[in-house]
């Protein structure tokens, strides 16, 4: 699994090119923010369940970081996502 650190720098990325401050790596004209969002989401929602599987085998503990992770900064940025494709679509 990859560090906490480089989550946050994926998530990071992703949230620039959604929140306009970064030009999207594909370009479908009126489609773009709708697939890029859609394609992010889809992500984070793997990161989610990677986590939660981490849990239920007991490697990431409940209050740790990753669990941290998961149900604040994760989970925000899946509903910002998810609010991206309602938009694009």
């Amino acid at each position: 699994m990859p560090t906490l650190r480089e989550l946050q720098q994926e998530l990071d990325e992703y949230v620039a090119v959604i929140m306009g401050r970064e030009v999207p790596p594909i370009n479908n004209g009126e489609m773009t923010l709708l697939e890029y969002a859609n394609a992010v989401y889809s992500r984070g929602m793997e990161l989610t369940m990677l986590i939660q599987r981490a849990e239920a085998s007991g490697t990431v503990l409940k209050g740790s970081k990753y669990y941290k992770f998961r149900t604040g900064e994760l989970r925000s940025f899946v509903e910002l996502a998810l609010k991206a494709i309602e938009l694009g679509s």
